[in-house]
């Protein structure tokens, strides 16, 4: 379909359009012709450069009908089908404690697995809003709810083992979490959480900020990492002989509250999922993504493509010509 943006600027054309009815009156009554004693004085036929003499006046006019289309901006409007779209807000709590260092996630530790994981799956989330908030002894927001999935990956890339401190604040992480979402006008809410321990920091009691988030009709799904029974951690000390840092490991039992998680999880009709391996941690992301999604509909969209350059350079070469051939037949004229 071919419209113009502002097509009342057509109504300059009934100027061009009176301009040349007044001159073709003028023509035909002669108005403004020299008066001879005899026919005879003249020639009975119209020379050709006579006829010729119209033609620039005739450019003009089609350069300024052409000038007057393109100022209108005619478009060719190409009308898009409606579309479904799913949309969330979600803020993913990350547990940054001492004990995500453990490498049972061999090659690598938990914390380093958890990142590309939660990084994959915030790139399917293409029409969420992310926020990200990093936890240990005390919980902080590194990342709030935004479209700009970019910036989300490129924060959540930086974030460190034991950058908040060497503590698990689970209450604290999810009033955290709560507070980034309160005033979101989404439809759905969601926290995702993962952790690998038990809350011993902050002053938030973990179902009490489980409840808050139940009355704000947030969910929340609660993710158990690690595996069950005594892990390797990396422990960085210096050589006291040499002074250099070397790396030992220590075998701990890192215990996980899967009580306290399934709670929370129930208390805010979310789940709880425990992952034990790489595999089932991307397994459990996966399945929440195919939970969590909210019905939208898109309006139906247009693509409009401008065409007002193709009258512009029409009317620019006529009335380049017109100046061109005026000029030209004057000079002829006056030879």
């Amino acid at each position: 379909m071919i419209r113009f943006a502002s097509p009342w600027l057509l109504l300059l054309a009934l100027a061009v359009v009176l301009r040349i009815a007044l001159v073709v009156r003028d023509r035909r009554r002669r108005f403004g012709a020299f008066t001879f004693s005899s026919l005879s004085l003249i020639s009975p036929k119209t020379s050709f450069r006579a006829k010729l003499a119209g033609i620039p006046f005739f450019l003009e006019c089609v350069a300024a009908l052409l000038l007057i289309v393109a100022m209108a901006r005619p478009q060719r409007v190409t009308r898009l089908a409606s579309n479904e779209r799913y949309g969330i807000d979600i803020v993913i709590a990350l547990d940054a404690s001492g004990s995500m260092a453990a490498e049972d996630f061999r090659p690598r530790n938990r914390f380093a697995v958890a990142k590309d994981l939660i990084g994959d799956f915030i790139a399917r989330r293409l029409d969420d809003r992310i926020g990200i908030v990093i936890f240990g002894a005390r919980a902080a927001t590194r990342v709030p709810i935004t479209y700009d999935r970019d910036v989300a990956q490129a924060i959540l890339d930086k974030a460190q083992v034991g950058e908040n401190g060497d503590g698990t604040a689970i209450g604290s992480a999810i009033a955290t979490a709560v507070n980034r979402l309160r005033t979101s006008k989404s439809r759905s809410r969601i926290i995702i959480l993962v952790t690998d321990g038990v809350n011993n920091s902050g002053s938030i009691e973990p179902m009490t900020a489980a409840q808050i988030a139940a009355r704000e009709g947030i969910k929340i799904y609660t993710v158990g990492v690690g595996s069950r029974g005594p892990v390797p951690i990396p422990v960085k000390r210096q050589d006291p002989f040499t002074g250099e840092i070397v790396t030992t490991y220590q075998v701990v039992r890192a215990d996980i509250d899967e009580e306290t998680l399934a709670t929370i999880a129930r208390t805010t009709v979310g789940g709880y999922f425990r992952a034990t391996t790489a595999k089932t941690m991307g397994d459990v992301l996966a399945r929440i993504d195919t939970l969590e999604k909210t019905r939208l509909t898109a309006p139906k969209s247009e693509k409009v493509d401008e065409l007002y350059f193709r009258p512009l350079a029409a009317g620019m070469l006529a009335f380049a010509l017109a100046l061109l051939g005026g000029e030209t037949l004057w000079l002829k004229l006056s030879a």
